[in-house]
């Protein structure tokens, strides 16, 4: 039985593993996929992106800035695919959020996209401002429109395009 909170799982054409794994250390790439209002991304360390998103949630204007902590835990086994974990730190209104994606070549050029929140914890004060359950449903839809904004975009464009 799953612990997560969210899965968000999708097959993207246009989609080679390899390319997806590069263009997932690039700004470029969360740029293209963030479904935020504004976005300010780099990486300030190989595996930590920063960002400034400033967004609304349920009418609601939303700065956020914080640190996304990517740790490569290399091909699985089982045919499980690439396993990244994902952590936020550094968030003030985030205290906790941890998950992982999975990425599986099912060819040369389509990919299995999976996103996976094990922990997600909102400080009080953010808690207090939309609830929890209107906090997960913001970020559940927010994944769907990341990955959705990403599928969308590869069916015009390449990986290569963000490397």
């Amino acid at each position: 039985m799953s612990n997560n909170i969210i899965s968000k799982v999708v097959e993207i054409e246009n989609c080679n593993k390899d390319s997806f794994i590069k263009a997932v250390y690039k700004p470029a790439f969360w740029l293209t996929v963030n479904p935020a209002k504004k976005m300010n991304a780099e990486f300030i360390a190989p595996n930590v992106l920063h960002t400034i998103i400033i967004d609304e949630i349920i009418n609601i204007k939303i700065e956020m800035e914080g640190e996304l902590v990517l740790q490569d835990k290399g091909e699985q086994e089982g045919g499980k695919g690439r396993l990244i974990e994902l952590n936020v730190r550094n968030n003030k209104d985030i205290k906790e959020l941890e998950g992982h994606m999975r990425i599986k070549a099912i060819s040369n050029n389509k990919s299995k996209i999976g996103v996976f929140i094990t922990n997600f914890r909102l400080s009080s004060d953010f808690l207090g401002l939309i609830g929890k359950n209107a906090a997960e449903l913001a970020l559940r839809t927010k994944i769907t429109d990341m990955l959705r904004n990403l599928d969308r975009w590869l069916k015009i464009h390449s990986l290569d395009d963000l490397l």
